[in-house]
């Protein structure tokens, strides 16, 4: 199966973890270098990469994770026997592996501890340590530890984030959907199921009594199913006016990406402090000075990021540059982050090469000056992939916090639009399939009681009826918002032959087909039901013939009665009613309907046909009970 664009949010987290190791290797590996490691001192701590790699992209059972964390460190003990301290010995991939793989309050002490380890390590017999700066060296050894374990911690963090966001950005529309079913089921039952409780009493009770009697029960039935009628096709409208409420409030940036920046931002700011007491030893206000501007970077990161705040930090970190570039330059990666994720293509990517290539030429030029123990081409390009990384990480944070939102964001819109569509399929199913009952019940209630005085043995039969009609409109009730109606063109073929004879339309049948697919069946059940409501409330009609017939792709409805004809002075009007309009917008065939000659009007369905008998084609939904065409047109 082909990617589609759904998967480039989760592409893009991915790639941006991969970009993120292979920038460590590339640091980790010229740092290595840089202390006299041969091949092996290169290769082996690489060993353990492979199951911190694992342990950041995917997500295992707490089994896995505990078996991978000590295939970790395991692993990171490997070069030692082969290397001595001659490699980038660091415990970063523990540090990172414990946040990754432990609960956090195992997690963050066993961090704690393995940062304290890589300062103190240097305090060991046989670790050599720059002489008289062992302090110093120790805490560039828990910086690297802390930063690159933040780094890769809060990455994965976030790719999972984004990863599971993704794999159920429906499930929130499944929960609202069926949130939103409950409470109209409720809504619907409180305002109508009481009416057609009271219908069905006053129709059954009607049957029992003499006919005077009678004739007032009916009466009652009938005026209450009329009044039905209009509230079901205003709440009908009214669900499909009505916009849902929002689902969720505003999303806001995530706070673990904030956290992992501002702690990166702290370790880097140390880092100046520590480079600044080197190379001006004994230049107190200088290191006051730095150490004020920079807990006012700190505050401002903060804060909301505004425009202002993005500007005021940004002057911060470049104006001292000149005067400590030795120190300072550690800002400049944060800087070129935000540079990156704030200024739009390729514009960013030109300021942001100028910026790493002046960057890169300033280490070069450090070589062989003594300057940091910059002292040849490996520590210069480690120190280099130091700085991408920062910029990497700032620009990665940013990103993966915009993919967090609008992967929440579209979850919540999925959500509303779930509820907007199930409001106006439970809209239509009321209009198309309760209204139609209740019309029925008007119907066949009138014609019972003007047969009461005529021919009482048959008004009794047509009264018999009604409490079996009202009882049926009550499944439905309680059908529509459970997603369960289904008509079949059968049962409403012999349905509008009953109830068009009751109202003394001569029905004309004809059948030409086999045995139908079920969402192809409930298609033209539906259009079927509506044409015949509009026939008995629009026409004075004598005959309605109804035709189903097969075509060259699909199947054929069309539904002609007489007596439409419009008054003279009036225009004559190619559609009438909401229905079909209401079915049009929810299915997909087509369905024309118009006047023809004379007085007559004739509604045409057609649909396509599954190309595997019982298969659902694009747009049918059987089991909504009111599939719907794409348009609804008069003809040409």
């Amino acid at each position: 199966m082909g990617r589609t664009a759904d998967d480039l949010p989760l592409r893009l987290a991915r790639a941006m973890l991969w970009a993120s190791f292979g920038i460590l290797v590339y640091i980790r590996a010229f740092s290595a270098l840089d202390n006299g490691a041969g091949p092996l001192g290169v290769l082996l701590p690489m060993a353990s990469y492979p199951p911190l790699i694992a342990l950041s992209l995917w997500c295992w059972s707490p089994a896995v994770r505990y078996r991978l964390f000590a295939a970790v460190v395991l692993l990171y003990f490997l070069p030692f026997p082969f290397a001595g301290q001659s490699w980038d010995w660091m415990p970063w991939t523990v540090a990172a592996a414990a946040l990754c793989a432990l609960p956090t309050r195992i997690a963050w002490p066993l961090f704690v501890l393995s940062v304290a380890a890589a300062g103190a390590l240097v305090l060991l017999p046989g670790f050599d340590a720059y002489p008289g700066q062992e302090f110093q060296a120790g805490v560039g050894y828990m910086i690297v530890t802390a930063d690159d374990g933040l780094i890769v911690f809060g990455l994965s963090r976030l790719v999972m984030a984004v990863t599971r966001l993704h794999q159920t950005r429906e499930e929130l529309a499944r929960t609202a959907l069926s949130r939103e079913r409950l409470r109209l089921d409720g809504e619907l039952r409180r305002l109508l199921g009481g009416k057609l409780h009271a219908i069905a009493f006053r129709m059954r009770t009607a049957a029992r009594q003499e006919p005077e009697e009678a004739r007032r029960s009916l009466r009652e039935g009938i005026e209450l199913a009329r009044r039905t009628l209009a509230e079901v096709r205003g709440t009908a409208g009214a669900y499909r006016a009505d916009a849902p409420g929002k689902i969720s409030p505003r999303i806001e940036s995530p706070r673990l990406a904030r956290r992992v920046l501002l702690a990166v931002l702290v370790i880097q700011c140390l880092l100046v402090l520590k480079i600044l007491a080197y190379v001006r030893p004994g230049d107190w206000p200088a290191f006051a000075l730095a150490a004020v501007l920079l807990v006012v970077i700190v505050i401002l990161q903060m804060l909301p990021q505004s425009r202002a705040v993005l500007v005021a930090q940004s002057l911060l970190i470049l104006l001292p540059l000149p005067v400590v570039p030795d120190a300072w330059d550690r800002l400049l990666s944060v800087f070129t982050g935000k540079l990156l994720l704030n200024v739009r293509p390729p514009r960013s990517w030109a300021i942001v090469g100028v910026v790493l290539g002046g960057h890169l030429a300033w280490f070069l030029h450090r070589i062989d000056r003594n300057y940091l123990f910059i002292d040849d081409l490996p520590a210069a390009l480690a120190n280099f992939g130091g700085h991408i990384m920062i910029m990497w990480l700032v620009y990665c944070l940013g990103r993966l916090s915009g993919l967090l939102t609008v992967l929440e964001r579209t979850r919540h819109e999925l959500a509303e639009a779930a509820v907007r569509r199930e409001r106006a399929r439970i809209a239509g199913d009321l209009h198309d399939i309760l209204g139609y009952s209740l019309s029925a019940v008007a119907l066949k209630g009138e014609v019972a009681e003007h047969l009461l005085g005529a021919d009482p043995a048959r008004a009794r039969t047509q009264i018999a009826s009604l409490g079996s009609l009202v009882d049926r409109a009550l499944v439905e009730l309680g059908s529509i918002t459970g997603d369960r109606v289904e008509l079949r063109l059968g049962v409403e073929i012999d349905a509008a032959r009953e109830v068009l004879a009751d109202a003394g339309i001569e029905a004309v049948v004809r059948v030409e087909t086999g045995p139908l697919p079920s969402a192809v069946d409930t298609a033209l059940a539906t259009v079927l039901r509506e044409g015949v409501t509009n026939v008995l409330r629009h026409s004075q009609a004598r005959t309605c013939e109804i035709a189903v017939s097969g075509t060259a792709g699909g199947v054929r409805l069309r539904l002609v009665n007489d007596g439409a004809a419009v008054r003279e002075g009036s225009e004559r009007p190619e559609r009438r009613g909401t229905g079909l309009d209401s079915i049009a917008a929810r299915t997909s065939g087509r369905v024309t309907a118009g006047h023809r000659a004379e007085d007559s009007f004739e509604v045409l369905a057609e649909f396509p046909a599954p190309a595997e008998p019982g298969g659902g084609t694009e747009g049918f939904h059987p089991v909504a009970g009111t599939p719907a065409l794409p348009h609804l047109r008069p003809p040409a």
